[in-house]
């Protein structure tokens, strides 16, 4: 974005927010530095510059601004809905700093400091006087900018993905439909054109440029899209067992229960959800004698017939 619309965005914004009643088109081009040409032009900017702001997620009223010319529209920004938080409890601050860290590379590193200081200069943390660290997950992946900023205006793109094992690479065209980060891994899902299907293409494995091949709003995402149905490792863990486990032990299982009840003062019945019933069986087993699975049967079973053959083998 080049530094003329950046300072007009920045210019529009304030008008918008600082206004108390709706502005028309007029107002804002007489008032707001950066718009010129013919009015055509300026429309166009303005529409442009409508589209980028509602990307990056500030809200945009429109409404008649004079109930006596209900045809002439007006716009403005609520302070309500701009300003940040006051504070955030211990799971906001987590998953913002987790957000942070994952955009602290080349790509992001100046916006994720800004927005880091710029959370510690409002004092909205509880963690005073220190101030909220950056989390240091550490993810670089080259064109992730340009995926992100397609994703966000709805623009198809092009690259070059080599599959895993393949020696060369092919040509894809997609519209981007989300992305996400895994285990230091970031993973875009996207409608491949000439496959007509969504495909799930991790970054490292682009080789060449992100190139833009459509105007913005080329596209539209669905509005029952979730990343979580074409990315194996975000899906839901939905295996659901019942075990009682002693006091003081399992605490990754404790913190991942869903229900925890006393049973005595040695043991606790907790229901935990696992990612399969071989998972669930791997942990009940890794607990030994600290674990009793109650439910499903299935799994019971599976627990004894380990048990049996580990006293079979070794006596």
């Amino acid at each position: 974005m080049s530094n003329a619309k950046t300072e007009r965005l920045v210019n529009l914004t304030m008008a918008l927010l600082g206004s108390k009643r709706f502005m028309s088109k007029t107002e804002i081009f007489r008032r707001v530095a950066g718009y010129s040409g013919n009015q055509e032009t300026k429309e166009r900017m303005f529409e442009r510059d409508k589209d980028d702001l509602r990307s990056l997620g500030i809200e945009i009223e429109v409404a008649s601004h004079d109930p006596l010319f209900e045809d002439e529209v007006g716009y403005r920004i609520r302070p309500e809905a701009f300003q940040i938080l006051e504070s955030f409890d211990p799971e906001e601050l987590g998953l913002i700093s987790l957000s942070l860290g994952l955009l602290r590379n080349d790509e992001f590193a100046t916006a994720a400091e800004s927005l880091n200081r710029r959370l510690n200069s409002l004092s909205i943390t509880p963690q005073m006087p220190e101030e909220l660290v950056i989390n240091e997950e550490r993810v670089s992946e080259s064109g992730l900018a340009e995926i992100l900023s397609a994703l966000s205006q709805r623009v198809t793109i092009a690259f070059n993905y080599r599959k895993l094992d393949a020696k060369r690479g092919s040509e894809r065209k997609v519209n981007p439909l989300g992305v996400s980060a895994w285990r230091g891994e970031w993973y875009l899902v996207a409608e491949d054109l000439e496959r007509d299907d969504i495909r799930a293409f991790k970054l490292s494995r682009i080789e060449s440029e992100v190139t833009r091949i459509s105007k913005a709003g080329a596209f539209e995402i669905p509005a029952d899209f979730d990343i979580k149905d074409y990315l194996v490792m975000l899906k839901p863990w939905e295996f659901s067992a019942t075990i009682q486990l002693r006091k003081s032990s399992g605490i990754g299982l404790r913190n991942r229960a869903y229900s925890i009840l006393e049973i005595d003062e040695e043991w606790d019945e907790l229901k935990v959800n696992f990612a399969s019933e071989t998972h669930a069986l791997r942990e009940s087993l890794w607990l030994g004698d600290d674990v009793k699975v109650i439910s499903p049967d299935s799994l019971v079973a599976k627990v004894v017939a380990s048990l049996e053959k580990i006293v079979a083998s070794h006596g």
